[in-house]
């Protein structure tokens, strides 16, 4: 079981997947996230790719995000993260689009612009460095793309956006803020 961290479903309780296959984010790291997103969660849309277990748009709802979308590739995790909103009381408040992460900013367009787009592959993805520029089409003026990433993973992203880093073991979050020099 995850507990989520803050906001109105503080303390309570989602199922993980089964296995080691997906690796849920960690609380720690997740309250990092929101930490520096700060305010701009509440109203906002909110975009989670490789969606797992639904952690990081469950946290961001809880937290008064009004919409979450979820791109999420294996059936059982859609499954799960249906469950797990469903458990919540979310459901109402979030989508879960089955598809692959590196195909899904040509159909999420009719989608855009998200305030928020949390990119969390799993460690090891190729490709992982092209992720950040798929994604930065569909964050609106001064929306913040967020990527986590194993720490010696470069990113690349030619954007004029301000970038910061927060590191947290071998763990690291990218802000990359759009429309902030």
């Amino acid at each position: 079981m995850i507990r989520i961290v803050g906001g109105e479903a503080k303390g309570r309780r989602i199922k993980s997947p089964p296995g080691r296959a997906t690796r849920p984010m960690i609380a720690t790291l997740r309250k990092v996230l929101f930490d520096t997103l700060g305010d701009r969660v509440y109203g906002c849309k909110f975009l989670d790719v490789f969606g797992g277990a639904g952690t990081v748009g469950i946290e961001a709802l809880s937290r008064g995000a009004q919409r979450v979308v979820y791109v999420e590739k294996d059936p059982k995790m859609v499954r799960l993260i249906e469950e797990n909103l469903r458990l919540l009381g979310y459901e109402g408040k979030a989508e879960v689009i089955r598809g692959d992460a590196f195909k899904a900013p040509q159909f999420l367009q009719s989608y855009a612009p998200f305030d928020v787009v949390f990119l969390g592959p799993p460690y090891g993805i190729k490709g992982i460095e092209k992720l950040p520029s798929l994604y930065i089409s569909l964050v609106r003026e001064e929306g913040v793309l967020v990527v986590q990433h194993h720490h010696k993973t470069p990113l690349a992203l030619d954007c004029g956006c301000e970038v910061k880093v927060k590191k947290i073991g071998e763990n690291q979050l990218t802000f990359f803020y759009v429309g902030v020099e």
